[in-house]
C-alpha cells in the first residue's frame, strides 16, 4: 500500500472543503441563534417593564380586577407562557399560566434563556417606593420556528458530511486493512517472543534435570564411598588404640575432610532432589523472625537489615534446609555489597494467576513469596541466566563452590515452589522463592 494511494491531494482537498463547510455553517448558525435570543430576551423585558408600570396604580389601591385586567392582555403574545402581580408582601394578587406553566411562590428571573424559557422578575414602583413585583415567563423559541431557521444549516452540514462519509468510507477501507496488517504482524511477534522466552525456560529447566540427575547419582556413590572411608578410618583409630583425648593427628585430619565432602555430597543431593526432607506446616515469618541474630551476625555489621514480614499464610518446607537458605541467600547478598549497603528480606501472601519472571511449568494458586534484595553489584544477563548452574560461581578460587544457588534451586522446587532472579549490573539483586500454600498449621 503506496503513501500516495492512502494521502492524496484531491482527497485532502476535499476534506478540507467539507470542514470550511461545516466550520462556517455552525460559526453562523450561532451568530444568528445568539442574535435571536437576545432579542427574545430584550422583548420580554420590555413587556415586563410595561406590565409593571401598568399595574402600579392597581397595585397601589389593592385593585386585583385591575391588575388582573392588564394581565390579561398579554395572552395575546402566544410566547408568553405565564405571568403574575405580586405585591409588596410577596403575595399574587393577578395572574395567567398556558398549559402547565405555574407561576412561582416568589418571583424570581435573571433575564436569561435556561432550560429553553426566560424568566424576568421586574419591581412595581410609584414615586420612587417599591410597591411590589411582576413576573414574565415566555418560550425561548417555537420549534417551527427554530427548525426553519436551522433549516439552511441542516442542508449545509448534510452536504458536509455526504462529502465526508464518502472520503471517510475509502479512507478507513485503507486504514482498516493497514490496520489488519499491522495487529497480525504484533501478534505474530508477540507470539514468536513468547515462544522464544518458553523454549528457552524449557531449555533452562531441562538442563538442570539432566545436570540434576547425573550430579545426584555421582553423589550418591560418592557418598557411600564416604561412609566406607569413614568406617575404616573408625577401624583404624581403635586398632591403633590412642590414649584418651588424644587423638591421632593423621586420622582426625582425614576425617574431617571427610566431613566436608559429606557435606558438599548433602548439598549436590539437595540440588537433585534426591535429598530425604521432613516437611512441616511453617509461617516463614515467623521462621526470618527467629532467625534475627543469626542473620545479622552473618552479615556483618557493614551490612544494615530491613525485614518486612507482612505474610501470615502457612506453607511446607524442611524448616532446617529453609533456614540453610535463607543464610546462604544472605551470605550471598553480603559477598555482593563489599563495602556494605542494605539488605531487605520481605514476606508476602500472593495469589499468582500468571508466572512471575521466567519461570518455566508454572502452576497458578496462592503463595508465600520471600524475597531479599541487596543493593549490591548486581548481575549482567549472561550470569543471571547460569547464576543457579551447578559449580558455577563468580567468585574467586577457594571463596565458593557454585553450589549455593543450585542447593536453594533444589531444595525450592523439591518443596514445590519457584525461585526467580532479577539483577542488573549496578542496581542489586532480588532473588524470589515462591513457595505454595497449605491449609495445614502446626497445631
Amino acid at each position: 500500500m503506496s503513501r500516495r494511494a492512502r494521502f492524496n491531494p484531491p482527497a485532502i482537498a476535499a476534506l478540507a472543503a467539507a470542514g470550511f463547510l461545516l466550520a462556517a455553517g455552525i460559526l453562523m448558525a450561532r451568530y444568528e441563534d445568539r442574535l435571536y435570543s437576545d432579542q427574545q430576551i430584550k422583548s420580554v423585558n420590555e413587556q415586563a417593564h410595561i406590565l409593571a408600570a401598568s399595574v402600579a396604580g392597581a397595585v397601589a389601591f389593592d385593585d386585583a380586577k385591575a391588575a388582573q385586567e392588564f394581565v390579561q392582555a398579554l395572552t395575546v403574545n402566544p410566547q408568553l407562557l405565564a405571568a403574575g402581580v405580586y405585591d409588596d408582601a410577596g403575595r399574587r394578587i393577578a395572574g395567567f399560566t398556558r398549559g402547565n406553566n405555574a407561576l412561582p411562590e416568589v418571583p424570581e428571573g435573571n433575564g436569561e434563556i435556561e432550560a429553553g424559557r426566560i424568566e424576568v422578575a421586574y419591581p412595581v414602583t410609584q414615586n420612587g417606593n417599591r410597591l411590589g413585583m411582576v413576573f414574565v415567563r415566555a418560550a425561548a423559541e417555537p420549534a417551527g420556528r427554530r427548525i426553519a431557521r436551522y433549516a439552511g444549516l441542516i442542508l449545509l452540514v448534510t452536504m458536509g458530511a455526504l462529502v465526508i462519509v464518502v472520503l471517510s468510507v475509502s479512507q478507513s477501507a485503507l486504514s482498516r486493512r493497514a490496520g489488519q496488517l499491522a495487529a497480525v504482524n504484533r501478534r505474530l511477534q508477540a507470539e514468536m517472543a513468547e515462544r522464544a522466552r518458553t523454549e528457552e525456560a524449557l531449555r533452562q529447566a531441562h538442563k538442570m534435570e539432566a545436570v540434576g540427575q547425573l550430579s545426584g547419582g555421582i553423589a550418591h556413590d560418592f557418598n557411600n564411598l564416604i561412609m566406607i572411608v569413614k568406617g575404616n578410618l573408625r577401624l583404624l583409630r581403635k586398632r591403633l588404640d590412642p590414649a584418651p583425648g588424644q587423638p591421632v593427628p593423621y586420622i582426625a585430619a582425614a576425617e574431617e575432610a571427610l566431613d566436608r565432602a559429606a557435606a558438599l555430597t548433602q548439598r549436590i543431593l539437595a540440588f537433585s532432589r534426591r535429598q530425604p526432607l521432613t516437611p512441616v506446616p511453617v509461617r516463614l515469618s515467623v521462621l526470618i523472625e527467629g532467625m534475627g541474630q543469626l542473620l545479622k551476625h552473618s552479615v556483618g555489621d557493614t551490612v544494615e537489615i530491613e525485614t518486612r514480614l507482612h505474610a501470615q499464610w502457612w506453607v511446607r518446607c524442611d524448616v532446617n534446609q529453609m533456614e540453610n537458605v535463607i543464610l546462604n541467600l544472605a551470605i550471598n547478598a553480603r559477598d555482593a555489597m563489599p563495602n556494605g549497603g542494605k539488605l531487605t528480606i520481605e514476606t508476602r501472601d500472593v495469589h499468582l494467576a500468571e508466572a512471575p519472571g521466567d519461570i518455566a511449568d508454572f502452576t497458578p494458586g496462592d503463595y508465600v513469596a520471600l524475597t531479599l534484595r541487596d543493593t549490591g553489584m548486581g548481575m549482567d544477563e549472561e550470569t543471571r541466566l547460569r547464576a543457579v548452574d551447578p559449580f558455577f560461581t563468580t567468585k574467586p578460587l577457594g571463596k565458593g563452590t557454585g553450589l549455593g544457588l543450585s542447593m536453594t534451586f533444589g531444595f525450592v522446587r523439591q518443596s514445590g515452589g519457584y525461585l526467580a532472579i532479577d539483577s542488573a549490573p549496578g542496581k542489586g539483586t532480588k532473588v524470589a522463592l515462591y513457595m505454595p500454600r497449605t491449609e495445614e498449621t502446626s497445631g
